[in-house]
Formats: structure tokens, sequence, C-alpha cells
């Protein structure tokens, strides 16, 4: 049987956690020259298991890349876990939430409209977070829905 490499041993380990926390995820490893990395997209879930996902998962990359001196510096080397060199949790929630809705939400040109001010995306996605604080992944299925009326995303 063939082993798994130690990036493909966190992914496994990282998605098993996460289902423990009751998000849906999906992962990806890969390995290169001189290293490797772990990408896990959180597709569904609370907040509170994606923190908690994310506090877990920082035992697993074994260091962090300085780029004001441009070198990878291990910081957190451990001989008991497998790591990986680059881990990526990624929220995906929101997106998923949107493209539902609209699948090329992404593609075309939108305006994401507060009121009757114009916000970029990711302001619009933080002021609905703001709002809505544990709810903002119902509120935001009712703006898209429109039964909230100060959000809304107009095609340009």
């Amino acid at each position: 049987m063939k082993k798994l490499s130690e990036a493909a041993q966190v992914n496994k380990l990282l998605k098993k956690k996460a289902k423990e926390l009751g998000l849906t995820v999906t992962g990806s490893s890969k390995n290169y020259s001189m290293g490797d990395h772990v990408k896990i997209n959180v597709l569904k879930g609370s907040d509170n298991a994606f923190k908690l996902l994310k506090e877990y998962s920082y035992q697993f990359e074994y260091g962090k890349f300085d780029g004001m001196n441009d070198i990878y510096e291990i910081t957190n080397s451990r001989d008991d876990i497998p790591q990986t060199k680059y881990l990526f949790i990624q929220d995906e929630r929101a997106n998923q939430i949107l493209e539902y809705y609209d699948e090329n939400i992404f593609r075309t040109e939108k305006k994401w409209m507060w009121f009757d001010n114009e916000l970029r995306s990711y302001e619009w996605i933080k002021q609905i977070k703001e709002e809505f604080k544990d709810n903002w992944q119902k509120g935001l299925m009712d703006v898209m829905e429109g039964k909230v009326e100060k959000y809304k995303v107009l095609n340009v």
C-alpha cells in the first residue's frame, strides 16, 4: 500500500476534524520541489466551528514565510504529527451562498449596494456579517432572495 505524504496526511486530518465540527469542506494537498501545501476550503458551517478548525490547524504548519527577508522560518517543527510547509484555510461560505443564487455572480460586473452606497463585494459581505452577526449566512440568503431591501446586487 502506498504511504500518504505528510501534506496528504494533514489534509486528511483537517477534513476529519472539520466533519467533527459540522463543517462542509473540500481539501487538497500538493507536493513540489522545496515544499508542499495543504488547502482547505470551508463551504458550510458556523463561525465558531470555522474558528475552531483554524485554531486546530496551526499545529500542522511547521513555519512561516518572512516576506521582508525573503526566507522561510521554521518556527513550529514537530516530529509527533504530520506537518506541511504552507497551510491555507479559506472561508468560502459567503461565496457558496452567492453562487447558489447566481452562478455567474463573480464573472459578470455587479454593483454591491448597501442603501444607496456602492461597496466592493468584500465590504458588502463584511457589512452583512456585522449586521446579522451569528446569523449572517441566513441574512445573506434573505438578501439574495430580495427579503432585505437595503442590500442589493445590481447587474451593471
